[in-house]
């Protein structure tokens, strides 16, 4: 039988614990390659690293993401993300309902922001079955879910510290305005509030929404909160039923002007006896992102008028 020598055996020990060693090391930096991220449906994105090219599908997201410090990552984003100002040079590559895909894809995206909402099913679909990108989804119910929203933002770009400090001062802001539950308990009367984004069809707002969160905020009563979606088409007979006492107008005073002359034969109508359709072009609250916090003192002004 052959016999090894001690010193055979110590180089043999030797060999085997740094074999263990490498391959202990290799999986360790496998798991931390494998950095988990949560986006706000809890669904999990598995990056090899934070996001160095990140492609934003919704203005309110694009917004947030330059709160949460990832501004100079977003490679690019859709129409109508225009805030900060910094983001109008962002190049543009169609809408949530409609994007260049050959575009998106020579961009080579670490991860694809997406409102998952507000973004047509087909365009997911292409997204995530047929292209396999990384999808981060956003999605806010209520005004809190801003700064949540961004710290969660922070965490897939590698910006925590800025996206907290940000988070921070927002929910400081929020702190500030009235809460739903003291809108509720006030003896003031509820203003039943019917939001307009388009005449035709009607879109409006549902409850799952920052607008509907405000306007609760604001003791008002949104027509629809009965519905469980952030932007929903209504049928015109059904609004008139529901006979809403205020009716803000989400589009440029020209065309608010023109809307405003299609409701004047409909006197059946609350706000239209009472002339309460006004005019309501701030965007900050329709798109959703951080500067929505800001409009809440403003819409509650409009609809304290509206009570009087």
């Amino acid at each position: 039988m052959f016999l090894l020598s001690i010193e055979q055996i110590m180089i043999r020990h030797q060999l085997l614990t740094s074999l263990w060693l490498a391959l202990a090391g290799a999986a360790f930096a496998s798991c931390a390659l494998a950095m988990p991220v949560r986006d706000d449906t809890a669904a999990t994105l598995r990056l090899t690293a934070p996001a160095q090219r990140i492609v934003s599908l919704a203005p309110g997201a694009t917004e947030m993401l330059f709160a949460a410090g990832a501004g100079d990552r977003i490679v690019a984003t859709v129409t109508g993300a225009d805030v900060p100002e910094a983001a109008k040079k962002i190049p543009r590559i169609g809408d949530a309902n409609g994007l260049v895909f050959d575009r998106l894809i020579a961009l080579k995206p670490d991860a694809v922001v997406v409102w998952k909402d507000l973004t047509s099913k087909l365009v997911l679909d292409s997204l995530v079955n047929k292209l396999k990108l990384n999808v981060y989804f956003v999605s806010v119910r209520r005004l809190e879910d801003i700064p949540q929203s961004v710290r969660r933002l922070g965490v897939l770009a590698g910006t925590s510290g800025t996206a907290e400090s940000a988070a921070k001062a927002m929910d400081a802001q929020i702190a500030r305005l009235p809460t739903r539950a003291a809108a509720t308990k006030s003896a003031r009367r509820p203003v039943d509030v019917f939001f307009m984004f388009r005449d035709s069809p009607l879109y409006t707002v549902g409850s799952r929404s920052a607008m509907a969160d405000a306007i609760a905020r604001c003791g008002g009563r949104n027509l629809y909160d009965d519905i469980d979606f952030p932007m929903p088409i209504v049928e015109f007979k059904d609004l008139k039923k529901r006979n809403p006492e205020l009716i803000l107008l989400s589009t440029p005073p020209i065309t608010a002007r023109e809307w405003r002359e299609r409701w004047a034969p409909f006197t059946e109508v609350k706000a239209v006896a009472n002339r309460q359709l006004l005019g309501y072009p701030d965007q900050r609250l329709v798109r959703m992102g951080p500067s929505a916090i800001d409009a809440v003192p403003e819409l509650c002004k409009l609809i304290d008028r509206a009570r009087r």
